[in-house]
């Protein structure tokens, strides 16, 4: 599919009449040994669509595809699958659960290569860890409403934690 088919359908804004895209790369262009030789694959990206989001929103993505060696031929790709005229909002990975996505691919396509599995499950993995990092830098338990009550009611006796 032309670029410029699909790129004209791209909203900057967010719309819930728009379909809910997100484009990432799991796997990175690499030099790899494949049988004693070496051999050159390329970069693959994943794109995943949900469906818009007019009412509540499903986290189950509706279309999840692979492409290489540009994350422009998994979009066209992506967009492929899609109604031709729908319009498309690219989210981050912050807005749209592309760990999710790349699991689904893992379980759902069997032609992927070993490299490619491997490079989608490395994927998912630093997802995952990085929503982990994001969960203890950015929420806690600690009310400080509640700390000031417990001082007051316990006195200097805090229980011991």
């Amino acid at each position: 599919m032309d670029r410029t088919v699909w790129a004209r359908r791209l909203t900057a804004d967010y719309m819930a009449e728009a379909w809910r895209i997100v484009c990432v790369r799991v796997i990175g262009e690499a030099v790899r040994d494949h049988g004693g030789e070496a051999v050159r694959t390329p970069a693959h990206y994943l794109a995943a669509a949900w469906s818009p989001g007019v009412v509540a929103p499903s986290r189950w993505p509706e279309a999840v595809v692979i492409g290489s060696p540009t994350s422009e031929r998994a979009l066209a790709e992506l967009a492929s699958q899609l109604p031709n005229h729908a319009r498309l909002w690219l989210g981050s990975t912050d807005q749209l659960d592309a760990a999710l996505a790349a699991e689904i691919l893992l379980a759902t396509d069997r032609n992927l290569e070993d490299y490619q599995r491997a490079g989608v499950a490395a994927f998912v993995a630093a997802e995952r860890a990085r929503t982990e990092r994001v969960l203890a830098g950015s929420y806690t338990d600690v009310d400080p409403g509640f700390q000031r009550f417990r001082a007051r009611v316990l006195g200097g006796h805090g229980g011991g934690e």
